[in-house]
């Protein structure tokens, strides 16, 4: 039963990994990117973190590495594993506000997008960055009230 639970986080880490990579086929044109693999990660990181995401994030770093760059096997599931944890570490240490939980947000992109902020060095990218840490932290306040919305609870 553990290996189907983990077979199919796998599954909905890749396919959500893939339909982010059509979203930022469709949004080439923009500046802006809409991230759900990212807000995935912050989610599971900030909310239901245990060692069984591990598997799910190794495969989709693998998934990522083999078929769409040039880095070495692995870079990117060290990545994913590394913003994982860090976001984990991070968020339980900080106290809960929505200013606190946004700069953590805004951390978790900073590191996601770090190749941008690495060969380009200028005010444009670091606005970039902002405005991607915006709209989608956005997207995850929506998806976390969403998710922690119990219809059971509700009188009619």
């Amino acid at each position: 039963m553990r290996i189907l639970k983990n077979f199919s986080f796998v599954i909905l880490f890749i396919s959500v990994l893939i339909i982010e990579l059509l979203l930022g086929i469709v949004s080439e044109l923009l500046a802006l990117q809409i991230l759900p693999f990212l807000i995935l990660i912050f989610y599971i990181s900030t909310k239901r973190f245990s060692n069984s995401f591990i598997f799910a994030f190794f495969f989709s770093g693998i998934y990522y590495d083999l078929f769409y760059t040039s880095n070495y096997f692995g870079t990117t599931s060290i990545k994913y594993i590394f913003i994982a944890i860090v976001i984990n570490f991070i968020y339980n240490r900080v106290n809960e506000s929505l200013f606190s939980e946004y700069l953590i947000f805004l951390l978790t992109v900073a590191i996601y997008k770090f190749e941008i902020l690495l060969n380009t060095f200028n005010i444009s990218d670091f606005t970039n960055i902002f405005l991607i840490s915006a709209i989608n932290y956005f997207l995850f306040k929506i998806i976390s009230v969403t998710l922690k919305w119990d219809v059971f609870k509700k009188s009619i």
